[in-house]
């Protein structure tokens, strides 16, 4: 492949402007007329594409040691929108060019050396929609970054067509690296990462927990005290007063000598809420070994990742062993194969959202702000039962609401392991010079166990729940090729093929009731009643038959035609999906200096979406038995008629570079529709369903993607490199079933707030009740001087207007330093923290400008017009975020990061030693975050799946901010 050289790199980053060192060759991105992987793993020239299809190198997901390689993708691939987890392990988001489906999948395909993996989420209902749960993750958290050699985004259908019915998403491609003919190779990374927060939720630090302006008193062996009202878990109570002694609430308990009817000053804690949490740390570790021999290629590789999360007893390690091969039999006959087993073990990963066991809910919701930190810490008695502030009173120690936070991490555990092995096996025969045919087998199977505790002695009842699930997916794949040159002018690239996709799935889950009866013993027979279990298993299969012409004119003109059949399991029948593009390279034609790339593309396609396993028959629920097996018809009725969704897409773009490429851009325009949307529509209750399975519905995406590129210095020794991207995509759901104009995809806790797919709308639009609003735009006050709620209404959709970033790359010799900036612009999200944190008085703008002591006067007018004067107290005011005005709990999701920063230095020969090669480099990642609606509140922790539901924030992690040491050597 032609090297690329000291010019312009024209390499397209996702949602954000980028850069990347200019003077590279495949160790970085490839060439912009060079070799890709597209669909199916089949190698084109990049000339050839009548698509989009960007390539980035496995170096730039690995630069900041990121052990996520689906959220490392961030920042470096246009149309692919990333919301990265900011919880230990948590779910990454990744969409393509907008939201396609309005209940079904929106997530892309994701490939590894040809293997289709499973992306499963797992979340609960709870937890997607912010009413409490631990987030367990993505399973591509299993892929390895450092085994990375590229990865290749095909964004549009015409991209993806080959890959049928499950690529209507898009489809994200890994390729891992390969030992080289003739090489030995080994590598060597070890290297530090330590976290820290880096925006957390500001409260308040003037007054402390309770209601009141005094604290109550109790009288002990004869002596008056003050004490705290522990049972209220809010703080309204009293200004901090460095005079004012009182019995904090482990001043009760006599096997605590020391605390023991110790007063201590009413002032803020030494110890808050921010030294509750640790620095985190995460030690990456990973070897290979790349060997060449005479006829085959074999790389070997062992990766540890252990992370130790912000929340104290909370880790999570994932260590994977790789292998793959090539290996040439006879002349005429190639077999590869790969390989991959990996260990996932999680314990503790933080619950999130309005939950029990959230202590992200009690320290930003529900709490008083005098608490000390250090003085939680002694969570425990001597005899097993649990010491929380949150006494019910001074005498009588139970928890009222609130668990100590120490008491909910170390004793209300969770751990979660999941054992994979994916590889694939394949055989190419050359039948001719020109005909070959290849045959593949490409697995996916994985085991997943989460158990998660609650123990006897917390305010919630003590339970234990285990779940195992199970999933198979396995692929038979054959294609026959025919590639030939003709009439010295003309080139033919084809291929016919067939596949079988085969998946299993099944889980069982078993749930403790009535609480468990002795402690510390975790087993399903520890219940006071018993324990309840259940089981699911679904099964599909997908064949299919698919084709493919490419004809070439003359290395400059292009047309390309796929045609692919599936026929499901899952839906009433199968269906066609053609896909036809066209290249033409004009520069080629025009041959100008000035101009040293040019190319003019156009596709159309047709893919699909289809729907899970049993969707076309309506089964009995199961409930818990009474005596005898119960069973129900379930709400929603299942459709035999259904048939998948259909997607229609078309995108031309144009590519051009000057000046030896020391500029270029990259500009594409798409517009996708899809009709026959999977849709659950309402019927009437008296036929014994509220709603029925429909293709019912149309959906349409349209936007625009830049990209531009500047090298404005480039000499022997130094150049300096930027790469500016932008991307916008506009989406509108254009019709529902019927006079259907509505349709809830989600909704938050309490009901106050939900997420709402409309007709001639953006999708995800929040609902709830705004202001209310007079004819000249000012809000209408009551008579109390509180706000007047609206009707429910749109307040926002979560969807972005668009995402764009900057990249500079600066390169003196061997050293190289590198900074992404990402800015996303619009989108909405819904905040519980940001309505129970001002309810509860925990929040900073409660105590802010003298408010509690002077009262509030909302800006506004009365219902006549005139300015409202009536003033209100603090509290009131911070009680009104609840069950009034849910705008006021809306925030817009815009934000600046710098979102990446490494350094790297190569060292000389002369310092290496017996190595081939030492780099050592120093990164950071989301080093700063600005431009926040709320300030202390991250928009992309309003997210606790992959699925559908999002900006729906129930009581979030804080944000982190990481930064580390990596050494390289080279053998």
């Amino acid at each position: 492949m032609k090297k690329l050289t000291t010019s312009v790199v024209a390499v397209v980053l996702t949602s954000s402007f980028a850069l990347v060192n200019a003077q590279v060759d495949t160790a970085r991105t490839q060439d912009i007329e060079g070799v890709v992987v597209t669909a199916l793993g089949i190698k084109r020239e990049k000339k050839a594409l009548g698509y989009q299809a960007q390539e980035v190198s496995g170096s730039l997901l690995t630069d900041s040691r990121q052990t996520n390689a689906v959220s490392a993708l961030s920042g470096n691939v246009a149309g692919v929108q990333v919301t990265a987890p900011t919880a230990m392990g948590g779910s990454t988001k990744i969409t393509i060019r907008g939201i396609n489906s309005v209940v079904g999948n929106n997530n892309p395909l994701i490939v590894i050396d040809g293997i289709p993996l499973d992306n499963s989420n797992y979340n609960g209902a709870n937890t997607v929609n912010g009413g409490g749960g631990r987030d367990y993750g993505n399973a591509s958290a299993d892929i390895n970054p450092d085994d990375i050699e590229s990865v290749t985004v095909l964004k549009g259908g015409p991209a993806s067509a080959l890959y049928g019915s499950r690529a209507s998403n898009g489809v994200i491609m890994y390729t891992t690296k390969k030992a080289k003919s003739g090489k030995t190779e080994i590598t060597l990374n070890t290297g530090l990462t330590m976290e820290s927060i880096n925006q957390m939720i500001r409260l308040q630090n003037e007054y402390g927990g309770g209601v009141g302006a005094t604290l109550p008193k109790v009288t002990i062996n004869g002596k008056s005290y003050n004490v705290a009202r522990y049972n209220v878990d809010e703080s309204w109570g009293p200004k901090y007063n460095p005079s004012l002694l009182y019995l904090p609430w482990n001043a009760f308990d006599p096997e605590f000598a020391n605390d023991y009817l110790k007063e201590i000053p009413w002032v803020a804690p030494q110890h808050d809420v921010e030294d509750f949490f640790r620095m985190g740390v995460t030690y990456n570790n990973a070897l290979s070994l790349a060997k060449s021999f005479e006829n085959t290629n074999v790389r070997v590789s062992f990766a540890n990742v252990k992370t130790e999360g912000i929340v104290p007893n909370s880790k999570l390690e994932r260590s994977s062993l790789g292998f793959n091969m090539d290996s040439k039999l006879t002349d005429d006959l190639k077999m590869n194969g790969t390989f991959n087993y990996v260990i996932t073990n999680g314990f503790n990963r933080p619950e999130q959202g309005y939950g029990d066991n959230s202590v992200f809910q009690k320290f930003f919701q529900w709490g008083q702000r005098q608490l000390d930190m250090a003085a939680l810490r002694d969570y425990k008695m001597p005899n097993g039962r649990q010491r929380t502030w949150n006494r019910t009173s001074a005498t009588n120690p139970t928890p009222a609401y609130s668990d100590n936070p120490y008491w909910t991490v170390y004793e209300n555990t969770s751990d979660d392991r999941r054992n994979r092995f994916f590889g694939n096996v394949g055989l190419t025969y050359n039948i001719t010079k020109n005909l070959y045919a290849t045959g593949n087998v490409y697995g996916d199977t994985y085991a997943l166990q989460v158990q998660q505790r609650v123990a006897i002695g917390s305010q919630a009842q003590s339970s234990y729940q285990i779940v195992q699930r199970n999933f198979t997916e396995f692929n038979y794949e054959t294609r026959l090729h025919y590639d030939t040159k003709f009439l010295e002018d003309f080139t033919l690239n084809s291929f016919v093929g067939a596949n079988r996709r085969e998946n299993k799935y099944s889980a069982m889950s078993g749930q403790t009731v009535g609480g468990l009866v002795v402690p510390n013993l975790y087993n399903l027979g520890n219940g006071s009643s018993p324990s309840t279990v259940t089981n699911y298993e679904d099964r599909r299969r997908v064949n299919s038959l698919f084709g493919s012409v490419s004809l070439g004119y003359r290395n400059f003109f292009f047309v390309d035609a796929t045609l692919r059949r599936d026929d499901y399991s899952t839906v009433s029948k199968g269906d066609n999906y053609p896909s036809i593009t066209t290249s033409f390279v004009f520069s080629d034609v025009l041959k100008a200096d000035w101009l040293s790339y040019g190319k003019l593309r156009a596709g159309w396609s047709k893919t699909a979406n289809d729907t899970g396993p049993y969707q076309l028959d309506t089964y009995l629920d199961t409930r818990q038995p009474f005596y005898y097996p119960r069973f129900s018809y379930p709400d929603t009725q299942n459709n035999p008629e259904l048939i998948p969704e259909q997607r229609t897409i078309k995108e031309v773009g144009l590519e051009m570079s000057f000046f030896k490429r020391r500029f270029g851009f990259d500009v594409t325009y798409y517009d996708s529709v899809t009709d026959a949307l999977l849709t659950p529509v309402q019927v009437d209750p008296g036929t014994g369903n509220t709603s029925i399975y429909r293709n019912a519905g149309s959906m349409q995406n349209k936007g625009i993607e830049a990209i531009v590129n500047l090298t404005p210095i480039r000499t022997d020794d130094f150049s300096w490199d930027i790469a500016w991207n932008f991307a916008k995509n506009n989406n509108k759901l254009l019709s529902l079933s019927g006079d259907n104009k509505i349709l809830q995809v989600g909704a938050a806790p309490f009901g106050l707030a939900t997420i709402q797919a409309v007709v001639g709308e953006t999708y995800g639009q929040i609902y709830g009740s705004d202001y209310t609003y007079d004819a000249a735009g000012n809000k209408v006050i009551d008579e109390d001087g509180f706000y007047v709620p609206s009707e429910v209404k749109s307040l926002g959709s979560i969807i972005p207007e668009y995402n764009t970033g900057l990249r500079n790359t600066l390169k003196y010799k061997s050293l190289t330093l590198s900074a992404l900036i990402d800015r996303q612009k619009g989108g909405s999200y819904y905040s519980i923290s940001h309505m129970f944190g001002m309810y509860s008085g925990m929040l900073e703008e409660t105590a802010a400008n003298g408010v509690r002591e002077n009262g509030i006067i909302l800006q506004g007018v009365t219902q006549n017009g005139t300015p409202n004067n009536v003033s209100i107290s603090a509290q009131e005011w911070g009680e009104s975020h609840y069950g009034t005005v849910t705008a006021m709990n809306v925030f817009d999701a815009s934000y600046w990061k710098l979102r990446e920063v490494t350094l790297s230095y190569a060292l000389p020969k002369t310092f290496t030693g017996p190595f081939q090669g030492i780099t050592v480099s120093a990164f950071g990642r989301n080093l700063a975050t600005w431009g926040l609606a709320w300030k202390g509140f991250d928009p992309e922790a309003a997210s606790y799946s992959s699925g559908n539901i999002q900006g729906l924030e129930g009581g979030s992690a804080p944000s982190t901010r990481s930064y580390g040491l990596n050494v390289q050597f080279k053998f």
